[in-house]
C-alpha cells in the first residue's frame, strides 16, 4: 500500500522559514507527474475560493502533481501564513527547437525572495527565501535555465495572492510580461525590481478589491434578520391570522407551520 504524505501542521512559534520548508518537502512527497496525464483540471480564471477547493482535494487525493498543481496547492498550504507574501512567477525558455513552459509560486518573506514548486529537475523548484532582490532570484532561474541547456525567453510575473481561502477575486497571473528578446541585462533588472516596487506599493496601500467575505457576511445577514421579522408576525398571527377578529383555534396551526417552512 502506498503511503499517504501528510499534510504538514505548524505550531504558531514555527519561523515561516522551516514552515517553508516543511511545505515544498510535502509538494516533493506527492512526487511529479509523469504519466502525462493531467490528474487536476486547473482553470486560471476560476476564483480563488474554487482554486482552495481543489487544492484540498488535491491533499486528499494525494496524487502525482505537475508545476501549475504545485502552485495551487502552496497557496493553500501558506495561507495561515499572513506576513509571506505569494506572487506566481512563469518561465517561457527554447530548447532544441522547442518552446517549454513552468510556473512556480514566488514568496517575499521579511524582504527575502525565494519560491515553492515542483519540477523534474531539482533546480527549478525550490528557492528558500534567502535572495535580497527579485532580480537575483529569477537571475537564479535563470542560470539553473543555462545548466539544463535552456535558454529563457520571457518571465510573466503576477500580482500578490489573497490570504483568505475565501476570496472571489481571481488571481493575477501575468500583471509584468517581460520579453528578454527585446529587453537588454540592465533593462530586465530594471524592470524585475519596478515590479516587486509595485506590489511593496499594493500591499501597503492596500488597495484592490474589498474583502469578499464581509459582503458576502452582510448579504447573508440581511436575510437573516428578514426572516426574523415574519416570525415575529407569524407568532403575533396566531393570535389574529390573516387580520380575522376570532383567535386561531388549534387546528390551524399545522397550517401556520408549513407556511413558514415553505417561506
Amino acid at each position: 500500500q502506498i503511503p499517504i504524505p501528510s499534510v504538514p501542521a505548524f505550531q504558531p512559534s514555527t519561523p515561516i522559514p522551516e514552515r517553508l520548508e516543511a511545505v515544498q518537502r510535502y509538494i516533493r512527497e506527492l512526487q511529479y507527474n509523469h504519466t502525462g496525464t493531467q490528474f487536476f483540471e486547473i482553470k486560471k480564471s476560476r476564483p480563488l475560493t474554487g482554486l482552495m477547493d481543489l487544492a484540498k482535494e488535491m491533499t486528499k487525493e494525494a496524487l502525482p502533481i505537475k508545476c501549475l498543481e504545485a502552485v495551487i496547492l502552496g497557496i493553500y498550504l501558506t495561507n495561515n501564513m499572513t506576513t509571506l507574501d505569494r506572487f506566481p512567477i512563469s518561465f517561457k525558455t527554447h530548447f532544441s527547437g522547442n518552446y517549454f513552459r513552468h510556473i512556480v509560486l514566488g514568496v517575499n518573506f521579511g524582504g527575502r525572495y525565494g519560491a515553492v514548486g515542483i519540477s523534474r529537475r531539482e533546480e527549478l523548484m525550490y528557492k528558500a527565501p534567502v535572495f535580497r532582490t527579485l532580480s537575483e532570484l529569477i537571475f537564479d532561474f535563470e542560470e539553473a535555465y543555462r545548466r539544463c541547456w535552456h535558454t529563457l525567453k520571457k518571465v510573466k510575473l503576477g500580482h500578490c495572492v489573497s490570504h483568505d481561502p475565501h476570496s472571489v477575486e481571481q488571481i493575477e497571473w501575468k500583471h509584468s510580461i517581460l520579453d528578454l528578446d527585446k529587453l537588454t541585462r540592465e533593462d530586465f533588472r530594471k524592470e524585475l525590481e519596478r515590479h516587486a516596487r509595485d506590489m511593496r506599493l499594493k500591499i501597503g496601500k492596500g488597495t484592490g478589491p474589498p474583502s469578499p467575505t464581509k459582503d458576502r457576511k452582510k448579504d447573508v445577514s440581511s436575510p437573516q434578520r428578514g426572516q426574523a421579522s415574519p416570525h415575529r408576525r407569524n407568532s403575533r398571527g396566531d393570535r389574529r391570522p390573516s387580520g380575522e377578529k376570532k383567535p386561531a383555534d388549534s387546528k390551524a396551526m399545522p397550517d401556520l407551520n408549513g407556511y413558514q417552512i415553505r417561506v
